[in-house]
């Protein structure tokens, strides 16, 4: 049996007669998997029963709305609002339990983030001053939607413990429906529920107050916080400290987290990887918090590794680490870390291309793990199945490819025409900020070494070899290459692929030319070099780096801003000369951006003569191809699905 390595994480925690196994807490996210009306689905219960394998002592399954209507956050979250539902829910909780988890769920209301009614009423909000847009069609809650609003949580607690769940989350942060009453920049009520900090906490613990009463004594309640939101004018830490210490007279748990997600702050709420990327976040909060209550406290944020979430607990900082996006990245975490193969853990990017479902409303899934939500190994194919594989492309996708076919049982030659492995991603992380693609890459090169694939470096495949080698299969991952667009003088400029990696220098005034992701990533970079910058697209400004994550996005954007970097839109760039001669879209005039060095940044576009070649020799049957080269404008979340999936259907 394996000595505890971490016995202050795995000590057990006992609360109204509740057994969780350890302190680590699966932290809850918005997943999407449920059908749309919210009743259970197979794709749900597979994710809970993957979640649950983690290790994690308990899953809280996020956003969850106290009412499923056509006002909800989004459709396919899970419903719990309805009796018809009981079914599915307890379905749920015997996912998680079966496979060795408590479940929980993040009961919530979006308040003034709530969609519009379709009848065109308006929507009651704490306080109508403050509409998150100020064309919002909203009202004042009036007593009577007060009570509404308290008998739903109520009635969605209770339904959840008679459902099965022994614990239940009240969703009171990030400037959430409870947590609008609570902070001054979104309650501005002039009643006894608004203006001192006495009156705006007032709601809020009615409402915890008859969620106790109705579940008992018998149920564990968590309550998720914001220990400050980080907005001017909004909640500070010694105000949402008071609000807690009366708050744990109801609750067993404060969940510790920070920000607003109707505001920049969110960054915080949602860490992205212009942060500091080993850092966890709301640990000292915590601690401040620990010391003024007589009740557990769980932490999250940027907490990354066990070694991590074992300090804290030991320090005395927290009593509970709560996680989610290192589980995303590597659902195996837990148990390599307690064999000890902590190198063998695939690291998190930040990317947040998992948030897209905070977006755009689509099921959670990660960039890089195409197994996120399954749970189990590779399943090796039959003996007499096993196939020869050619792997054409050392990027992302050709070492997903290989990874992947070499599980399931099949002999793989994968082939790079460069010295190295990684393809463009080596050139994505070479900007400061990339940390943490720097350590995903480094892993992704090191297990793809391993896996058993026969790696083949300075070697450009042609339909020649293909012939000579025979495969029975070929997966073609050959990415994209820069684009060197016919515009006047383009030799002139600098490669974006140079500048970022400083094998070339700038001078100190600067156009980039493209408002993608590379282009401004370069842009921040040189401006944090002291270098005056202008980044210039055919794009409107609004479209600038559209592919990008919405917290990403709004991180960089304001970097830039504090930056002084200028952002110029609907320009078609004619010439490079003493900077660009660009015409503008909208009115057809000509300006003259003077700077002394261009970076062109304008793009990629697909490598794929060879896979177009190969698929008409040999047919779709035999020939995949996957990534960058099937398609403009790619990113490695698809590189890595694609290639996972061609590898699974051989």
């Amino acid at each position: 049996m394996l000595e505890n390595k971490y016995p202050h994480l795995f000590a057990p925690l006992q609360i109204r007669g509740v057994t969780l196994k350890n302190r680590l807490e699966y932290a809850p996210t918005v997943v999407l998997k449920c059908n749309a009306d919210g009743t259970m689905s197979q794709d749900m219960l597979d994710f809970m029963e993957w979640q649950a394998k983690t290790g994690a002592g308990w899953v809280t399954v996020g956003d969850t709305p106290v009412t499923h209507d056509d006002t909800s956050h989004w459709l396919c979250e899970m419903n719990v609002c309805s009796d018809d539902c009981i079914h599915g829910m307890s379905a749920l909780v015997e996912a998680a339990r079966r496979n060795g988890a408590e479940l929980s769920c993040e009961l919530a209301y979006a308040g003034r983030g709530n969609r519009a009614p379709k009848d065109g009423s308006p929507t009651a909000i704490v306080s109508a001053e403050r509409p998150l847009d100020p064309e919002d069609n909203v009202r004042t809650m009036t007593r009577e939607d007060m009570d509404w609003i308290r008998d739903a949580y109520v009635d969605c607690a209770v339904r959840c413990q008679h459902a099965g769940f022994r614990m239940v989350m009240l969703h009171c942060a990030h400037n959430n429906f409870l947590a609008q009453w609570l902070s001054p920049d979104s309650n501005v009520r002039k009643d006894e529920y608004g203006g001192t900090p006495e009156n705006r906490r007032k709601f809020p613990l009615e409402v915890l107050k008859a969620v106790r009463e109705a579940v008992g004594e018998s149920m564990v309640i968590e309550l998720r916080v914001s220990a400050e939101e980080k907005i001017p004018g909004g909640l500070g830490f010694e105000e949402s400290l008071e609000f807690m210490k009366h708050a744990q007279e109801y609750v067993d748990i404060m969940h510790v987290s920070q920000g607003s997600i109707f505001h920049l702050s969110a960054r915080y709420t949602i860490p992205t990887y212009f942060r500091e990327p080993y850092k966890p976040l709301n640990v000292e909060y915590a601690r401040k918090i620990k010391s003024a209550l007589h009740i557990p406290v769980a932490v999250v944020g940027m907490i990354t590794t066990l070694e991590q979430a074992e300090e804290i607990i030991k320090s005395g900082k927290a009593d509970i680490v709560a996680m989610a996006k290192s589980f995303m990245a590597d659902g195996d975490i837990v148990q390599k870390s307690l064999l000890g193969k902590n190198e063998d853990i695939r690291p998190c990017t930040r990317c947040d291309l998992c948030g897209n479902a905070n977006t755009y409303g689509t099921q959670m899934s990660c960039a890089i793990n195409p197994r996120m939500g399954i749970a189990g190994d590779i399943t090796p194919v039959a003996k007499e199945d096993r196939k020869n594989v050619m792997v054409i492309g050392g990027g992302p996708a050709g070492m997903m490819a290989a990874q992947t076919l070499v599980a399931r049982g099949h002999t793989v030659s994968l082939y790079e025409k460069a010295d190295h492995l990684g393809g463009l991603l080596v050139d994505a992380s070479e900007v400061p900020f990339k940390q943490l693609m720097r350590d995903y890459l480094k892993w992704d090169i090191k297990t793809t070494n391993k896996c058993g694939a026969r790696i083949h470096l300075n070697t450009e495949v042609t339909p020649e070899l293909v012939k000579s080698e025979n495969p029975d299969a070929v997966i073609v991952a050959t990415g994209s290459v820069y684009i060197t667009p016919p515009i006047k003088g383009i030799e002139n400029a600098l490669s974006v692929r140079d500048v970022d990696a400083k094998t070339v220098r700038t001078e100190e005034t600067v156009i980039v030319m493209g408002g993608g992701i590379t282009g401004l990533e370069c842009a921040l970079t040189l401006a944090m070099d002291r270098k005056k910058v202008t980044v210039i697209d055919q794009l409107p400004i609004d479209s600038f780096v559209m592919e990008m994550p919405i917290f990403n996005k709004a991180d960089l954007m304001d970097q830039l801003r504090e930056y002084g970097v200028s952002l110029v839109g609907s320009m078609k760039i004619d010439k490079i000369e003493d900077g660009v001669y660009a015409t503008d879209l909208n009115t057809g005039k000509e300006a003259h951006f003077e700077a002394k060095s261009v970076v062109n940044a304008l793009g990629v576009k697909p490598e794929q003569a060879l896979g177009l070649e190969l698929l008409k020799t040999y047919g779709s049957e035999n020939v995949i191809m996957v990534g960058d080269c099937t398609a403009r404008g790619g990113n490695y979340f698809r590189a890595n699905h694609e290639a996972y999936d061609a590898a699974m259907r051989i």
